[in-house]
């Protein structure tokens, strides 16, 4: 009886060790996109924007960018827009980050509303007025603590799809249904974009002069992971794939990026393995031009660095006190970390 018993326990490591291996390269799949296809072509906007491993360099100056979030569906009257902008300015701001809000502009299925206080063209050429910089974030989910996370309602009533490719928990299957929905989303909303972008060259039915783009990053995506804890494969690479693909059909030319739910090295740019021969065991990876991570830091002044998880527990009058060097020796630990996943992340 001990025999046969030990040898099912010997088969356990064996077991899980394939479905590991089964599980992580499913994640890469099959579509024939590649990061090079769609990475930022520097040859025609290098001299407009681009980034060494310090800064973005813009028209040729190093440009460091101090960024806030500007939720204008929170703010749903366009006529407090510009005054809230220059509060941001005045707060040493040359950046924003704005989430476009699927739910918002479409309420009905084929429906898309971008007039009055839905007018993004209008908001991006106030930012153009004002000279802020726009990282914009379509998602298709932005999360954002708002409703479905963006999504329309009728969207997510629809019970056979898979939102985000979900079939259970932390197991995604590619949802072709599901990702038409999200081009259409796409091509909507970057037709107004593009036209801002920093690279843009001006349109010959532009009858009057127009500002430089203000925008000059476009995320695809949010907190979409591609491993957790640098172990468990959960995020599809077509996926991303598709996103990316439609992002530059779509006219989008400016950089393209993700925010990683936590430094854990999601869709870093390798386009040296673009190379490889596909088969099962042999599959490529996908990455974008740039990349970001969240990284929820409490900066409180008698706090140290830690994320809110770590200090879930802890009193506020338990907190050690907060010095600079704390604050440095994380930081560079951070750094060492992101620069450590190498190839795009590195530079």
């Amino acid at each position: 009886m001990a025999e046969p018993l030990f040898a099912l326990f010997a088969l356990i490591p064996i077991a899980l060790t394939s479905f590991y291996a089964y599980a992580r390269l499913r994640i890469y799949g099959d579509l024939p996109i590649t990061t090079t296809e769609i990475a930022y072509d520097r040859a025609a906007y290098g001299h407009l924007l681009d980034w060494d491993k310090h800064a973005l360099i813009i028209e040729g100056r190093p440009t460091p960018i101090f960024s806030g979030e500007f939720h204008y569906w929170r703010l749903p009257d366009r006529d407090r827009w510009e005054p809230t902008l220059r509060r941001y300015q005045s707060a040493g701001l040359n950046t924003i980050r704005i989430y476009f809000h699927w739910g918002y502009h479409s309420p009905n299925e084929g429906e898309y509303k971008f007039d009055g206080n839905r007018d993004i063209d209008y908001l991006l050429d106030l930012c153009e007025r004002l000279n802020i910089f726009v990282l914009a974030a379509p998602g298709p989910y932005i999360c954002a603590e708002t409703q479905a996370g963006g999504f329309p309602t009728w969207l997510i009533a629809k019970r056979q799809l898979r939102i985000r490719h979900n079939k259970v928990m932390l197991w995604k299957v590619y949802d072709l249904v599901y990702a038409e929905h999200e081009k259409d989303w796409y091509r909507e909303i970057l037709a107004i974009i593009a036209r801002h972008q920093i690279t843009a060259a001006p349109s010959s039915a532009d009858t009057t002069p127009r500002n430089k783009g203000c925008v000059i990053g476009v995320q695809i995506e949010n907190e979409q992971f591609e491993t957790m804890k640098h172990l468990l494969p959960i995020g599809l690479h077509d996926q991303m794939r598709v996103l990316g693909k439609a992002a530059r059909d779509f006219g989008i030319t400016v950089p393209l990026f993700t925010n990683d739910g936590f430094e854990e090295g999601s869709w870093v740019a390798r386009p040296e393995l673009d190379s490889i021969k596909q088969s099962f065991w042999h599959r490529r990876k996908f990455g974008l031009d740039l990349y970001g991570y969240d990284k929820y830091i409490v900066f409180a002044p008698n706090s140290s660095p830690k994320s809110r998880v770590v200090n879930n527990e802890v009193h506020l009058e338990a907190w050690p006190e907060w010095t600079p060097q704390t604050v440095e020796k994380a930081v560079d630990k951070l750094e060492k970390t992101v620069r450590g996943f190498g190839s795009g992340a590195a530079q």
